[in-house]
């Protein structure tokens, strides 16, 4: 009985030695709380259907604003509705600056078309414009998704940008038509 209580102890020990070294490299691969989808886009040149093999069930849209605060030790970035907050430390180092990750503060929602390499990146930070695109085209793949469309016809993605003070915002406004296949 008394070896077990040895070693529990030395386990415990090591363990308080080891996890600050653990937790640090952790620390280092963090990525934000994320929710993905994705759906297929098509051009017309690619459908290569007759008429009657499709419907165009409607054209919809969906919009998304995402506000960057660039203050000069920090960044955050929100959704207009405090859907999330990620927030980064801007670290000095070398005589160069870099973006660490901080913390995640509800989900970032991110959509893509077709089956694209989510995190293709060595960094873990994303963009702002690139959020703000991301998550129209998550709200415009959820609405597809209700319809029970198949695949996006043509999507069109504008992206508006303005600033006041240190802070940036982007809104971005993304677009398509809805295709269902016709099965026989």
């Amino acid at each position: 009985m008394r070896q077990f209580k040895f070693n529990a102890f030395m386990a415990f020990a090591l363990c308080l030695l080891l996890c600050p070294f653990h937790e640090a490299d952790a620390q280092s691969s963090l990525i934000p709380t994320t929710a993905i989808s994705n759906m297929p886009a098509v051009g017309i040149k690619d459908m290569r259907l007759d008429r009657d093999d499709f419907t165009i069930l409607k054209s919809v849209s969906a919009t998304a604003t995402v506000n960057s605060d660039n203050r000069r030790s920090r960044r955050t970035i929100t959704e207009e509705n405090g859907e999330f907050k990620l927030v980064y430390d801007i670290i000095k180092y070398n005589g160069s600056r870099y973006l660490e990750y901080e913390t995640c503060e509800g989900v970032v929602r991110l959509g893509y078309l077709g089956n694209s390499n989510i995190y293709s990146s060595d960094s873990n930070y994303i963009p702002a414009e690139e959020i703000v695109r991301r998550l129209a085209l998550y709200r415009l793949i959820s609405l597809a998704k209700e319809y029970g469309a198949d695949a996006l016809f043509e999507p069109t993605i504008t992206t508006m940008a303005s600033s006041k003070g240190k802070t940036i915002s982007y809104t971005t406004e993304a677009s398509a038509k809805l295709i269902k296949l016709i099965n026989d």
